[in-house]
């Protein structure tokens, strides 16, 4: 379950977050997941929730934001995103570079109470 060591890990960057900004409060964490990114949703929450329960981001809600594999195509110009592991362009046929690899695993914003 790696998702208790992303939950540390984003635990003390909004801490940080919120101690460089003067914040009291942190009350909600709006990541972007990719969907390769292998995040569970529900166990990240859970980890974060054990791992915050008396700190600045006590409470805090977790909007994930799931963002899928992005390829472009430079035989036709298209951007797509696989279907069920077919890489090739839906327009054209070719196979695309990707663009995107569904990987990501960042800190949008936060909201929080001064």
């Amino acid at each position: 379950m790696h998702e208790l060591s992303v939950a540390a890990y984003l635990l003390e960057a909004v801490s940080e977050q919120a101690r460089q900004n003067g914040a009291q409060r942190v009350t909600a964490i709006n990541l972007v997941v990719g969907e390769r990114a292998g995040i569970v949703a529900e166990s990240l929450r859970f980890a974060f929730d054990l791992l915050a329960a008396d700190g600045v981001a006590a409470g805090a809600a977790l909007n994930l934001r799931q963002t899928p594999m992005c390829f472009h195509c430079d035989a036709c110009a298209a951007d797509y995103t696989p279907a069920e592991a077919v890489f090739n362009c839906p327009r054209c046929g070719q196979y695309g570079r990707v663009v995107d690899d569904g990987s990501a695993l960042l800190i949008e914003s936060l909201e929080v109470q001064s």
